[in-house]
Formats: C-alpha cells, structure tokens, sequence
C-alpha cells in the first residue's frame, strides 16, 4: 500500500502515505484491540486513539525495514519483537503484583511513543525514509543491432 501512496516520493506525498499507511495498519489490528488485546480495561475510545498513535509511529519503522531490506523479513521480525516488547516483556520484567497499565509502559504506551517518534525524527531527518532511488536498468540489443 505504502509505495503506490508515495508514488513520486515528495516529502507531502510521503507523509500522506505514512500517515494513511499507519491509519490502515492500526484499523488492522481493530477487531483484537476492541477485545482488549493492546489495552486491557480501555475504553474504545481511549484505546482506539492510542493504537493509531501507536501504529502511525511504528509504521515508518517497519517500512524502512522493508524498504532498505528489500525483504519483508526485517519488518516481520519487527513487528513480532514490538508486539512482544509491547505487552509480554513488560509483563514478565514487572513485579506480579503491579497493575500494568499498556499507556504507561512498553512501546505502544507513551514511553515507547516517545522513544519511536524519536527514532523516526531521526530516521526522517537523515533522508531514509525516502523511497529508495530505482536502479537503472541496461536495455539489451535486440537481433536487428537495436535495443530490443
């Protein structure tokens, strides 16, 4: 979705694919999040707006990854590890009495907002969020001596 919204690469019609692409990836993730899956005990309308935060943050990551790779592998990894980071990790790292509270702690909680818009500032900053540049390909002669 993301390279056929940012089509020509300038910087407006990247950030329009990023933002749409993160909107996309947090409707998603919507049927587990109004389960209660990402933020158990939120209300929808707390947990809804934080998931989209959550996923337009992370979204240029992943496509970094895929983009740079030129594999969905790397982005795959990654969502896997901030899937666990984001909730399992920081259950077994806490003290088993404590009530977690997902905004708080973890990636997809305003800690780990700040540390992904952070990372994606950084990331925006340095021009790697751009589209990378199509390698020019060598036309073959054709039988006739043209190219073909």
């Amino acid at each position: 979705m993301f390279p056929r919204l940012a089509q020509d690469g300038r910087r407006t019609r990247l950030v329009l694919a990023y933002l749409a692409t993160g909107v996309a990836f947090a409707l998603w993730h919507l049927p587990t999040l109004l389960m209660g899956g990402q933020y158990p005990g939120r209300p929808w309308y707390v947990s809804v707006p934080a998931m989209l935060v959550s996923c337009t943050l992370a979204l240029p990551v992943f496509t970094w990854l895929r983009l740079r790779s030129g594999s969905v592998i790397p982005a795959v990894l990654g969502h896997a590890c901030v899937s666990t980071v984001s909730v399992s990790m920081v259950k077994e790292c806490a003290d088993p009495n404590l009530t977690l509270d997902p905004l708080h702690r973890g990636l997809f909680g305003r800690p780990g907002w700040i540390a992904m818009g952070g990372f994606v500032t950084f990331l925006a900053v340095t021009g790697r969020l751009r589209l990378p540049r199509p390698v020019p390909t060598r036309r073959v002669a054709g039988p006739g001596g043209g190219a073909g």
